[in-house]
């Protein structure tokens, strides 16, 4: 689809707009720079809406700040922002180096014994130790062992089959359709393991005063005390999350 837009640009790049079809959806391809800047900037109070349907209720996964609209979208803004501050990064480097010590112990064992190895697979294996310990608060230790559980069910999101391709056609195409059908963007078994993986680790540290300097600890703080620690700006934005901002706009627009 990008490859797409990007042929379409290059016809109309001289132009500030262009008209398109998505499927039987009409839509408005932007190209210049200064009206990209007003739409994601300026007036994005206008823009906000992504025209994705979204069940929370069926498919909760899908509810995050990519595909959310409006007033929804803008409280979880709000709340979620403090979590990404440079100083809220920097405290989960060491959580990051640890498992870079792991990649490097992994591959100087490989070279010293002058194994080939298939670097795509051993970073995306230190990738996902990465998310798994800084985001879920868990050690899948997949460097290790290649076939842990975490990965194993990580890339079961990623797996395509015809079915898939019809439903990411009809989630597209048809959203409003998709919506009746109660289609899911993720398999259940994925969402169930996933929530059942947060819920049992966010009990556990609450049960037992656990805190760990990753991005899971933040969100507990975030549920337990409506802010992050150390944030005081939250404290004057939660304000304007009651206050009217905007209506959400009807899907598609």
């Amino acid at each position: 689809m990008s490859q797409k837009f990007a042929e379409i640009y290059s016809q109309f790049k001289h132009q500030k707009v262009c008209g398109i079809y998505l499927m039987h959806r009409p839509a408005l391809l932007v190209c210049d720079p200064d009206m990209i800047r007003d739409v994601l900037v300026k007036d994005f109070t206008h823009f906000h809406d992504r025209g994705i349907v979204v069940d929370e209720e069926l498919d909760p996964l899908t509810a995050h700040l990519f595909s959310l609209s409006g007033q929804r979208w803008k409280q979880l803004r709000t709340k979620l922002t403090p979590t990404f501050t440079s100083g809220k990064m920097k405290m989960m480097f060491p959580v990051l180096a640890k498992c870079g010590e792991q990649l490097r112990a992994l591959v100087a064992e490989h070279a010293a014994i002058g194994d080939a190895v298939e670097v795509k697979d051993i970073v995306a294996r230190y990738t996902t130790d990465v998310i798994a310990s800084c985001a879920f608060g868990v050690h899948c230790h997949c460097l290790v062992n290649p076939d842990a559980e975490f990965r194993a069910w990580g890339r079961k999101i990623f797996h395509d089959s015809p079915l898939g391709g019809v439903k990411r056609f009809l989630f597209f195409a048809l959203p409003s359709l998709a919506f009746r059908l109660r289609l899911r963007v993720f398999p259940k078994d994925v969402s169930d393991y996933f929530r059942l993986m947060v819920r049992d680790t966010v009990e556990y540290r609450e049960e037992n005063s656990v805190e760990r300097n990753d991005f899971m600890q933040l969100l507990i703080d975030l549920k337990n005390h409506g802010m992050v620690k150390g944030d005081e700006t939250n404290k004057t934005s939660k304000s304007s999350e009651n206050g009217k901002w905007m209506s959400p706009a009807p899907v598609g627009t």
